[in-house]
C-alpha cells in the first residue's frame, strides 16, 4: 500500500483499502501502453495462444519489452493507475494499491464481466459464472465454489484424481522417442487425464468434445470481430449434455448433473466449458514447471523425494512440487490480463474511473516487480513455502478477492499430481532454461514459448521406470 495516506474505501468484502492514486495518459503513452502492452497480448491470444505470435513474441521479447513500458509509465507517473482515453475509456493498474481496489471491488463497483470478456467467453460459455450479470452471478458462483469445493485444503475426489494421474503418466512414458515430453504428446494425455476427471473414464478418447471447444476459443481470440458459429456451439453443447448425463458418480460433472433443476442453479452443466478451458492454462503450467525443476537440480531432488511414494488413498502435501506450480504461474502467467469494468463512477484520488472504463492488470508486471521483492526474475519456490509470495498484493496467478478462481486448489491438486508422476525417479534436462542456468544466467526469461519447450527425462540410476522408446 501506498505510505503516509489514510483516505481509504471499502471494499465487497468488507476490507479498507487504500484509494489509489489516478493520472491521465497524453497521447504519447496511450500509444505506448496500446502498441507496447495491449497489442502483444491480443496478438498472442487471451482466450487460445497462437503458437505463431507466442513462437514471435518470444523471440522479439515483447513481454519484456511490455514491463520496461510499464515501469516507463511508472516512473514518469506518481499515481496507482493511469486513464487512457482511446480507443476507449480504459484504466491501467501500474501499482499494487490499483490491483488491489480493483480485485477486491468486485463485483461491485468493478464487474468481471466486461464487454471485452463478454464479447470472446460468450462463444463458449454463454453462462458462464465469468460473464454472468448481477442477477446470476451469485448463484452461479455458489454452484462453482461447491463442485470445485473452494473452501477446502483437499477436494474429495482426490483419491479418484490421483488414480487416472498415475495410471496416464504410466502409459505415456514409455513412448516418448528417446525420452523427449515434447508439448504436442504431453498435452494428449493431458487431455485424457482432463475428461476423465471431469466427465468419467468413458470420456478417455473423447476428443470431440475438446475439439470443438478449442474451435470456439480461437474464434473468441477475435471478440466481437468474428461472425459466431452457432452449428459448432450446438454441437459442443449437446456433447456436454450427453457426456454429463453419463458421468459416473466419482467425476466432477456429476456434481453438476446432481444440482440440475435445483432452485436457482442456472444452467449448471453451462459452468463446465470454463473449467475445460482452465485445465488448458493447467497443461501450459505443467509443461513449464517440469523445465523450471529441470533447470533447478536441487529442486528437482526435492520433488523426486516428495513424488517417492506413490499412495492415492491419503492427500500428501507436496510443497515444493505446489511451489513449483505457483512460481510457473508467477514467472509466465497463463492469464495475460485481468479485466474488470466499472459499474459506476468510482472517485480515485486525482480522477474518476469512469462507468464503463475497463480496468486493466497486467498479471506478469506486478509478479515480476523489481520494486517490490527482491526475488522478481528468479525461480525462488521458497517464497510460497515462507509465504513471501502471499503477502505481495500484486501477485495474483489466480486473481484475488470475491472474484479469486474458485478452483485454485483443484488446479493446484491435478498440477502437483501429474508433476509428482511424471518426476518420480527420473532426471530432467529441457531446451531452453537449463542452458541458460548451465551459463550462469539466473534471471527467467520473460517469453517461454511452452509449444516449442522439450523436457528430457532419463531414469536415475537404480530404477525400474520405463521412460522412453527407441527413435523412430
Amino acid at each position: 500500500m501506498t505510505q503516509g495516506r489514510d483516505d481509504g474505501v471499502q471494499d465487497s468484502g468488507g476490507a479498507v483499502t487504500t484509494t489509489p492514486r489516478l493520472a491521465r495518459a497524453g497521447l504519447g503513452d496511450t500509444g505506448r501502453v496500446l502498441l507496447g502492452v495491449l497489442a502483444p497480448v491480443i496478438a498472442e491470444g487471451v482466450v487460445a495462444r497462437r503458437k505463431t505470435m507466442v513462437r514471435l513474441g518470444g523471440r522479439v521479447d515483447t513481454h519484456g519489452r511490455a514491463a520496461r513500458v510499464l515501469n516507463g509509465l511508472r516512473s514518469r507517473h506518481d499515481a496507482d493507475a493511469l486513464a487512457l482515453t482511446f480507443p476507449r475509456s480504459m484504466v491501467l493498474a501500474l501499482r499494487p494499491p490499483a490491483v488491489t481496489a480493483t480485485l477486491h471491488g468486485t463485483p461491485e463497483p468493478f464487474n468481471p464481466a466486461s464487454k471485452e470478456k463478454v464479447a470472446a467467453l460468450s462463444r463458449f460459455q454463454p453462462t458462464g459464472v465469468l460473464i454472468s450479470d448481477n442477477r446470476h452471478r451469485q448463484a452461479r458462483r455458489e454452484l462453482n465454489e461447491l463442485a470445485l469445493q473452494t473452501s477446502a485444503d483437499v477436494h474429495s475426489l482426490h483419491r479418484r484424481c490421483g488414480e487416472i494421474i498415475e495410471s496416464e503418466v504410466a502409459e505415456l512414458l514409455p513412448t516418448l522417442p528417446e525420452g523427449r515430453l515434447t508439448w504436442d504428446t504431453y498435452v494428449v494425455a493431458h487431455w485424457r487425464m482432463v475428461r476423465r476427471f471431469v466427465f468419467g473414464d468413458a470420456a478417455r478418447d473423447d476428443e470431440t468434445v475438446t475439439d470443438l471447444l478449442t474451435v470456439l476459443r480461437r474464434d473468441a481470440n477475435w471478440g466481437y470481430a468474428f461472425p459466431r458459429r452457432s452449428a459448432t456451439y450446438n454441437n459442443f453443447r449437446r456433447r456436454l449434455d450427453h457426456l454429463v448425463a453419463a458421468a459416473p458418480e466419482d467425476s466432477l460433472a456429476a456434481v453438476v448433473r446432481n444440482a440440475v433443476g435445483k432452485p436457482g442453479s442456472l444452467d449448471p452443466i453451462g459452468q463446465i466449458p470454463h473449467w475445460l478451458f482452465a485445465f488448458d492454462a493447467v497443461a501450459v503450467a505443467i509443461h513449464r514447471a517440469l523445465a523450471l525443476l529441470a533447470s533447478h537440480p536441487v529442486t528437482a531432488a526435492a520433488a523426486r523425494t516428495e513424488a517417492a511414494v506413490v499412495d492415492s488413498a491419503e492427500p500428501r502435501v507436496l510443497p515444493t512440487l505446489r511451489a513449483t506450480v505457483l512460481e510457473s504461474l508467477r514467472l509466465w502467467p497463463t492469464t495475460l490480463a485481468i479485466l474488470r469494468e466499472a459499474t459506476r463512477d468510482v472517485p480515485w484520488d486525482g480522477g474518476v474511473v469512469a462507468e464503463g472504463a475497463t480496468t486493466i492488470v497486467i498479471g506478469e508486471f506486478f509478479q515480476r516487480d523489481d520494486d517490490a521483492m527482491d526475488f522478481a526474475q528468479r525461480f525462488t519456490p521458497d517464497a510460497w513455502t515462507d509465504g513471501r509470495a502471499q503477502e505481495l498484493a500484486g501477485v495474483v496467478p489466480f486473481s484475488d478477492g470475491p472474484g479469486e478462481c474458485p478452483g485454485r486448489n483443484v488446479v493446484l491438486m491435478f498440477a502437483t499430481a501429474v508433476l509428482a508422476a511424471i518426476c518420480r525417479d527420473v532426471d530432467l534436462d529441457d531446451n531452453v532454461l537449463s542452458p541458460r542456468a548451465r551459463a550462469g544466467v539466473v534471471d527467467m526469461p520473460h517469453s517461454l514459448d511452452h509449444f516449442d519447450l522439450r523436457i528430457e527425462l532419463r531414469a536415475v540410476p537404480g530404477s525400474t521406470r520405463e521412460i522412453s522408446r527407441p527413435h523412430d
